[in-house]
């Protein structure tokens, strides 16, 4: 959420929650398996997943690998409904969640072979990447594995563009070097760094729902909109759906014309 002209503007991010929509991070379950084989997930492991939300990606790692993966997340719904997906889907034995704060991880140091955070170091509502990057390695055990998935700059533009940008999305991107940067002063060393960018793998957010990349405020479908727009207007006014869609196309320009992207990064403690 954010501030134009007086008036309140919900972010990205928010528009997505307040959705209801269940979605992945960019890159989809590819990007989540390609973790797994870089970091070799096996059922020896025991996994943090940081920030885990509604536990998607917790599941998918232990039922996929056989690890144990624990998720933590500040979000006391998100956790209940993580709760609910792993005893859904048999996995209560091998995960479980809990309620904390990525810059105050509730764990012991060195607890855990391997830590993950997929598109939540950056969120502008925790607003310190390098706090939770201190967390992350802090209870990594010594020779463990760090992994983040995080939005990235990749092309110069103005400082002002880019704190309007990230207002706006809901999250703040950084260059690799500035994240490699961070990692570093965490205490991890940079092992592997792969991009992640392009509009397919933000396509792949939604696998269930093919939707044109050209037209961004197609990632909802109509019913989903129909439900989303009403709360909308209810908390926010309804001139606050222009200012959505003006981002929408601002924010498709920039990713399509190469100044925004993703970056997958694993390091060791």
């Amino acid at each position: 959420m954010y501030k134009l002209n007086a008036k309140m503007i919900p972010s990205g991010e928010d528009i997505i929650e307040m959705s209801g929509v269940e979605t992945l991070h960019p890159g989809g379950f590819d990007l989540s398996k390609r973790i797994g084989e870089l970091v070799n997930f096996n059922p020896s492991l025991h996994v943090l997943d940081v920030s885990s939300g509604k536990g998607t990606f917790a599941c998918y790692y232990a039922q996929e690998f056989g690890c144990k993966v624990t998720g933590i997340d500040i979000n006391k719904e998100f956790v209940r409904i993580s709760i609910n997906k792993a005893i859904e889907r048999g996995l209560s034995g091998l995960v479980d969640f809990r309620i904390g704060d990525s810059t105050k991880l509730p764990f012991p140091d060195n607890s855990f072979d391997v830590v993950v955070n997929e598109c939540a170091v950056g969120l502008r509502v925790i607003n310190n990447p390098q706090g939770v990057l201190n967390e992350m390695v802090r209870v990594t055990k010594p020779d463990g594995t760090i992994v983040i998935h995080e939005s990235i700059w990749l092309k110069e533009l103005d400082q002002s563009v880019k704190d309007q940008l990230a207002m706006k999305v809901g999250t703040t991107p950084y260059t690799v070097e500035e994240w490699s940067n961070m990692l570093i002063k965490a205490g991890a060393k940079i092992k592997t760094v792969e991009d992640w960018s392009g509009i397919e793998n933000i396509q792949k957010m939604r696998p269930d729902h093919k939707w044109n990349k050209k037209r961004p405020h197609d990632f909802l479908t109509f019913p989903e909109k129909l439900t989303l727009i009403p709360k909308i207007i209810l908390k926010y006014g309804i001139g606050t759906l222009n200012e959505i869609n003006k981002f929408q196309k601002e924010g498709l320009k920039y990713f399509n014309d190469g100044y925004y992207g993703y970056v997958l990064m694993v390091g060791t403690k």
